[in-house]
């Protein structure tokens, strides 16, 4: 199996689990619909390293991340979005 294949299948297996754990924890339904995008863009970044045993770690690992980054991430942006409309 290719590593696009891996990351295809992933995401038709994990995706709803992936939207629903961060939407849990943002509680922002909009935002975990993005963020859980964006967990399989970045799951490209690994695609040398993914195994089909190891991919379901790299994909919590990354929502994790996200999720933790998503406060100073969502501060800055509203920041930056309202000195553009100043």
């Amino acid at each position: 199996m290719t590593s696009v294949q891996l990351i295809a299948d992933s995401y038709t297996s994990y995706h709803r689990s992936v939207y629903l754990y961060i939407c849990y924890r943002i509680n922002n339904k909009e935002e975990a619909e993005d963020i859980a995008q964006d967990v399989f863009l970045r799951l490209m970044d690994y695609k040398q390293m993914l195994r089909p045993d190891t991919v379901k770690f790299f994909i919590y690992t990354i929502s994790r991340n996200l999720v933790n980054d998503y406060p100073v991430s969502y501060t800055h942006l509203r920041a930056h979005e309202t000195s553009a409309h100043l």
